[in-house]
């Protein structure tokens, strides 16, 4: 392979650009993947780099090995979750939530904490002072998709168990024990990479790319409530939303 970077590592070098091809058709769904040696003589590298490579894809579920035919693409075209991109409040908890897909929700822990200074600042509240942090992993059928953080003031949620949020949503949880109403959502969406720990939670490879997103939610007078932070899985979520040029919504396009 070429210089490029070299503190990152043969194989996920070679990992990312066969990921490439696949995302842009080259490598379409279904096709077989080039021989491991055709590979290592292409990417100038040697057949264990290859075999790293393939290994770290098939853990992100983009190929998988077929005994007697070879390292096939895997077709996720029609698998992947989308998350609405939208200004209306329902349609973004409803895509992140996906009630259709019947997402299994299990509740990692519910615990008072030493607030970060990021979720501080965007509930004003005074740097590490007590919060409530709720942790959740959402699963399809058995495999981590999406994990999710919640944090609110420690006086506003008392008497709620992990068995209420394996059932509802937190947002109705919240407004009916504290009789507070969301109105709006701020958000802020970004690329991230799995480090160790956020891997092991998600099932994922170091490096993995993540969809990070962090939702402040406010009062109709602007006061924030809370701060949800979740990481959806790049290769399990898709963003998918509609723009529509002036005054053509009505229109009908």
């Amino acid at each position: 392979m070429g210089p490029g970077n070299t503190s990152i590592a043969l194989y996920y070098r070679v990992a990312e650009t066969l990921k490439g091809r696949i995302a842009s058709a080259r490598y379409s769904p279904e096709n077989i993947l080039p021989p491991e040696n055709n590979l290592a003589q292409e990417f100038n590298v040697s057949n264990i780099t290859i075999r790293k490579a393939m290994a770290l894809l098939v853990e992100q579920g983009l190929v998988a090995r077929r005994r007697g035919i070879g390292t096939q693409v895997v077709d996720l075209r029609e698998d992947r979750i989308p998350l609405k991109i939208t200004g209306n409040f329902s349609d973004w908890v409803d895509s992140a939530i996906n009630r259709s897909l019947r997402l299994e929700v299990e509740v990692l822990g519910i615990s008072v904490v030493s607030c970060p200074f990021s979720i501080a600042n965007k509930l004003g509240l005074p740097n590490r002072s007590p919060i409530w942090e709720l942790k959740r992993l959402r699963k399809r059928n058995g495999e981590a998709t999406s994990y999710y953080l919640n944090y609110t003031p420690s006086d506003l949620l008392h008497g709620a168990s992990k068995k209420d949020f394996t059932k509802e949503s937190f947002i109705d949880i919240f407004q009916r024990k504290t009789g507070l109403r969301a109105a709006k959502i701020s958000q802020q969406v970004e690329v991230v990479v799995a480090d160790l720990d956020l891997g092991a939670i998600l099932g994922v490879g170091f490096g993995t790319p993540i969809f990070f997103v962090t939702n402040t939610y406010f009062t109709p007078e602007n006061t924030p409530l809370w701060v949800t932070q979740m990481y959806f899985r790049g290769d399990r979520y898709v963003y998918q939303g509609d723009i529509y040029l002036e005054g053509q919504k009505a229109k009908g396009g």
